[in-house]
């Protein structure tokens, strides 16, 4: 049996497993792939020099450490996690078995594609679903917004401050907050409600974006970045069921990462969408220490 098994192999898992390991505790790292917020770096024609500073380094660090530890890690799928007494059994799609005293749920969150031409062709070449970590690239320039909750309405706030213009294409009309009325007010947004993007425009990087206006008519905006912000799903179907969640899914976690179970800890996105690698990385650190106290006081 093992001390820790940690699930997810984006930053969280990453850090919490690595940390766990720094402690001397006998842990496991169950994740499909690494992946996460990690799985792609922005490339734009002219970005030369202004590369921002991110917590890639670190991450990989650790996850050089993971590598080289063959034994402590497993690429799999976990299908079910079953409280069992004083500890859980973790199913795999290989039909593996594992045990642990102490689980970290770090399986992130599902995010909603664009699903049209040219989206899985440009990402990373303009085409971002974290504005956090890719809107200061894009000083002085065109963008778009697809959106219309919240996370785009902050995403479109942040790029007014850096773009030289910002178009929200909402699908659905904005959802209603302070912020929304702001940016129907902000010079350099313009808000297109009950807008449908169709295809992604660009050979090698983003050059526009094609969307269908509410009245029927096909526009071309011509746009460098193009940033997706609709609804994203926590992946928190494995724990759902005994451990508490927010209306969302969201894991619910206290400021020490811990669930309403003891034992099991939570940290990333399956928590609450960040969108910072480096926010990441200190839930992961933090949930892994979490779990070696509560293993001491077994």
């Amino acid at each position: 049996m093992y001390e820790l098994l940690v699930i997810g192999g984006g930053p969280a898992g990453i850090t919490a497993a690595a940390t766990a390991i720094n402690q001397r505790l006998e842990t496991l790292i169950i994740a499909e792939r690494w992946g996460g917020q990690t799985t792609y770096t922005m490339q734009l024609e002219d970005m030369e020099g202004r590369e921002p500073i991110t917590g890639e380094a670190l991450l990989d660090a650790f996850r050089r450490q993971l590598d080289y530890l063959d034994f402590v890690r497993r690429f799999d799928t976990v299908t079910r996690v079953t409280p069992v007494e004083q500890h859980f059994e973790v199913e795999t799609a290989q039909g593996d078995r594992f045990e642990g005293q102490a689980l970290i749920i770090a399986t992130g969150a599902k995010p909603q594609r664009l699903n049209v031409p040219g989206e899985m062709r440009l990402v990373g070449r303009g085409l971002s679903y974290s504005a956090a970590s890719h809107a200061s690239l894009f000083l002085g320039k065109n963008v778009a917004v697809v959106g219309n909750g919240r996370r785009a309405q902050w995403a479109a706030a942040s790029l007014a401050r850096k773009a030289h213009r910002v178009f929200l294409l909402a699908p659905e009309p904005l959802v209603t907050t302070p912020l929304a009325a702001k940016l129907r007010k902000t010079k350099n947004v313009e808000v297109i409600e009950g807008a449908k993007v169709r295809e992604v425009l660009g050979d090698r990087f983003v050059e526009g974006i094609v969307a269908e206006m509410p009245d029927g008519e096909v526009r071309e905006i011509l746009v460098k970045g193009v940033f997706v912000k609709l609804a994203r799903t926590p992946n928190s179907e494995l724990v759902r069921e005994w451990v508490d969640c927010d209306s969302r899914g969201h894991i619910i976690v206290d400021v020490h990462c811990a669930t309403s179970w003891p034992g099991v800890f939570a940290a990333g996105d399956v928590t609450l969408v960040s969108e910072q690698v480096l926010l990441h990385i200190g839930d992961g650190a933090k949930a892994a220490i979490s779990a070696y106290h509560y293993l001491l006081m077994r």
